[in-house]
């Protein structure tokens, strides 16, 4: 796939207007090309969505973890301009061994802010490896050292223990900061879909002295339960274009919650998460942050895709923050949808995204 051009990225940036959702204002920024996308996906998100929902039609499947796992890959690019360190280490949490992977500009020395990865998968697929491009990026645009987490998976291992490892991982980081040569007192947390939620967790049930002051979340899931109705849903809250309608409405499915969805797959995401405790754990704060108490998170980032079922659960979740009184920011990136990290360096808005994160966490970090 072709790489996208900066000039894209640059227009999405400096491009679109504030949105009303739920009462408050999210920033919108609009496909950057030329043209009219009312309704549609970014062409180039609709290239690759079309391709992969044609397979789908073709070879039907009930939801498996092993046919999660087989299908679940990205196509991450490499657009760093400058030479990344990179290296790993272990911790064990709880006799597991936990890989972590490091990234820094080469041309940096003594001791680096940190920003810590968390990635998606439904809790049970994908690899730390699979995004190393956003992480490589995001240390290079920042200047700070990232740490991207290889965290146990469900069922193999299953809740609380990815939040155990992550939270194992916060505390070594801390707790070793003159070895890694980091600032222990400017440490940011950053995931998507699956790893927002996580990330979101492990502040929650964070027990060491380290002081989580930044929480970026891509297309988050805060409600994995989604059927308690504290939000409205509906598809009418989508604006789609009658000629993509099928494909657009296919990607809307996670966290649909007016019970004429696919919300079979959220349950069968929790269960298999969740070890069977579907009942016990549904609305637990670290499994579903929508029911916690947001006194405790830092200030938060919430970047959005507008066709993504999940958009509108995190809508409301910012209206909890302002509630709580924590500083936020929502961005809204229209035309592309759930998952949109997956292609970084090929849709500009993972990359804008990317960036736009670095700028609220230098002035978290007044850097």
């Amino acid at each position: 796939m072709e790489k996208c051009k900066f000039e894209l990225v640059e227009s999405i940036m400096t491009s679109g207007g504030l949105v009303e959702a739920y009462g408050r204002d999210v920033v919108a920024h609009p496909v950057p090309d030329a043209g009219d996308f009312e309704g549609k996906m970014d062409p180039r998100e609709f290239f690759i969505r079309s391709a992969i929902y044609a397979f789908q039609k073709s070879i039907p499947m009930k939801f498996s973890i092993e046919g999660l796992r087989q299908t679940t890959k990205t196509y991450c690019q490499d657009m760093c301009t400058r030479a990344i360190d990179e290296d790993s280490f272990e911790v064990e949490v709880n006799g597991r061994n936990i890989k972590v992977f490091s990234y820094k500009l080469a041309e940096l020395t003594g001791k680096l802010p940190v920003m810590i990865y968390i990635h998606g998968g439904s809790f049970m697929a994908s690899k730390a490896e699979f995004y190393k491009e956003p992480c490589r990026y995001t240390a290079e645009n920042l200047g700070c050292m990232v740490f991207n987490i290889e965290y146990s998976l469900a069922p193999e291992n299953v809740y609380p223990a990815a939040i155990e490892d992550i939270c194992g991982v916060i505390a070594y980081v801390y707790e070793n900061a003159n070895a890694l040569k980091i600032d222990r007192e400017k440490i940011g947390l950053f995931g998507d879909s699956a790893g927002a939620n996580l990330a979101l967790a492990a502040i929650l049930d964070n027990k060491s002295e380290a002081k989580i002051s930044y929480a970026g979340l891509f297309y988050p899931c805060v409600d994995l339960y989604s059927q308690d109705a504290l939000y409205d849903w509906s598809l009418d809250m989508y604006n789609i274009a009658d000629e993509q309608r099928e494909l657009i409405e296919s990607r809307l499915q996670l966290g649909r919650a007016d019970g004429k969805g696919n919300n079979e797959l959220m349950a069968n995401i929790l269960m298999a998460y969740s070890g069977g405790r579907y009942e016990e754990v549904k609305r637990n704060p670290d499994i579903s942050p929508i029911y916690a108490d947001l006194s405790v998170m830092p200030y938060t980032g919430v970047f959005t895709a507008e066709y993504d079922g999940l958009r509108i659960q995190a809508e409301y979740y910012s209206t909890l923050l302002d509630k709580a009184g924590v500083p936020n920011e929502h961005i809204r990136y229209m035309g592309v949808s759930h998952a949109f990290l997956d292609y970084f360096g090929i849709l500009p808005q993972a990359q804008a995204s990317i960036l736009e994160m670095c700028d609220q966490v230098r002035k978290v970090w007044g850097i």
